[in-house]
């Protein structure tokens, strides 16, 4: 048994599945599936399990590229043939015409269905590949690896992190995460001075809730600190924040806010903006009721229509018709009585709509006292946008000799923020840095920056506030 509840992988959490070197995000369903490229793999398996645990993908005999998962204690691997085998001296020799492998696609996947292992079909690649042993000893490894992939097929179950989630979506996409780089959003933490206490103010337009993940995850559960999350649509993301799986004591410490919503309250009070609601309202309302009106009025027309029935046949004595024309009658009554009824409905519907408060409003208010009570201890600004009329606009909520940090994809909008800023007798200290990072890959006699890199993990742009 685990003693720590948060190590086991039960429903609704979300892990990160690796195989190889591919890492992607999958939250546990009861019959969940997973799509690995064009394979497809049944999760249900991996339910109470531990995070790090490793599974290897057996096919179903009835599906074709469909797998189910069972747990094993040790993998196979692949690095002792080549201790077993010779190298050559150089690739010179060897021409890529195709006709180096002897076994077919066929007798390939007879010997998958056969149930062999995956290093058992590697070993008899090698035997009927006849310029396998005059490789060098990098190219039989590179060989090697390629296999791997294809016949080693073993998934681990890791626990999300920060750094993690990061190399998904940075490897992925990184347009998603706004060029977010791994050493810009520590800069970003750093400079903010992000802690387990106080309160703490983040402007984000677009990146998935990677900084509020990060700042979130610094705060802590058992702590005293809050972060106000604010963004400029209508539903904030937080695709990174729930990838955590934060507890709820955690959780709560996020105050996600619209940034119009929290200025229009915070400068005009709640008046203003119970009004534009209920004034809102009110119009649905109206809106509904003309609509019943309308159908009213083409009740009208046929009741007059009834009625000019009704003389006719006076005059030509049709009791049948008179009987008749009465039942359209009290029909017509009784529907403009549930007319009248659903028009009181409405005006109900109205008051109560106006008296009650929306989540998102509540949300704002708490936030709005949160500012009130506290100045905020740190600011960070993760925009799209220019982000001169944001800074203006929140500088005011951080408290005195307290830090901000700005960060944007590009240069020019960050340097006439810092001319904008410098003019400002409350600000000092403005630094304006671009990042640079390149990895490197470290092996035996050979070592060599990666090849795929990104070019930029944008700019960031530091202060101070002062009174």
């Amino acid at each position: 048994m685990c003693e720590n509840e948060d190590d086991i992988i039960t429903v609704g959490k979300y892990v990160i599945i690796k195989k190889q070197n591919f890492k992607k995000i999958y939250k546990v369903a009861t019959n969940g599936i997973l799509t690995l490229g064009r394979d497809t793999v049944q999760m249900h398996e991996i339910i109470g399990k531990t995070f790090w645990t490793t599974f290897e993908m057996i096919p179903v005999k009835k599906g074709k590229r469909t797998y189910f998962l069972k747990e094993v204690l040790e993998t196979e691997s692949l690095n002792d043939l080549l201790s077993e085998l010779p190298s050559g001296n150089d690739n010179r020799t060897i021409v890529d015409d195709g006709t180096s492998q002897k076994l077919s696609k066929e007798e390939i996947l007879r010997l998958q269905e056969s149930g062999k292992t995956g290093k058992e079909i590697v070993g008899s690649l090698i035997e009927n590949n006849k310029s396998f042993l005059d490789r060098t000893e990098y190219s039989q490894e590179k060989y090697l690896k390629k296999k791997e992939q294809k016949y080693l097929r073993y998934i681990t179950i890791w626990k999300p992190n920060i750094s993690l989630l990061h190399d998904v979506y940075f490897q992925l996409d990184h347009n998603k995460i706004g060029n977010l780089r791994m050493d810009s959003l520590s800069q970003l933490l750093s400079y903010s001075d992000v802690q387990s206490d106080g309160l703490y103010i983040l402007y984000d337009s677009g990146s998935h809730g990677m900084p509020a993940a990060a700042m979130l995850n610094r705060i802590g559960a058992n702590t005293e600190g809050h972060l106000i999350n604010l963004h400029p649509g209508n539903v904030p993301q937080l695709a990174l924040v729930n990838a955590m799986n934060f507890p709820r004591e955690q959780l709560d410490r996020l105050i996600n806010v619209n940034i119009y919503s929290f200025l229009r309250l915070y400068y005009q009070g709640e008046s203003a903006v119970l009004d534009k609601i209920s004034k809102k309202v009110h119009n649905n309302c109206i809106n509904k009721i003309k609509e019943n009106e309308s159908k009213n009025d083409d009740e009208s027309l046929v009741n007059n229509e009834i009625s000019q029935i009704e003389e006719t046949d006076m005059k030509e004595g049709n009791l049948n018709n008179i009987n008749e024309s009465n039942d359209k009658v009290e029909h017509s009554t009784n529907g403009s009585l549930k007319r009248k009824r659903d028009e009181s409905d409405t005006h109900e519907a109205v008051k109560v709509t106006v008296v009650k408060k929306p989540k998102w409003l509540m949300e704002t208010q708490y936030a709005v006292e949160l500012v009130k009570g506290s100045k905020a201890r740190g600011l960070v600004i993760v925009a799209k946008e220019h982000p001169l009329n944001i800074v203006t606009a929140l500088l005011p909520f951080l408290g005195f000799s307290r830090p901000f940090a700005i960060y944007h994809a590009h240069r020019e909008p960050l340097q006439e923020t810092y001319m904008m800023l410098k003019q400002k007798q409350n600000v000092i200290n403005l630094r304006l840095l671009s990042n640079f990072l390149r990895s490197y890959q470290v092996l035996p006699d050979r070592t060599h920056p990666d090849i795929l890199t990104s070019d930029t993990g944008g700019y960031l742009l530091s202060g101070y506030l002062v009174q």
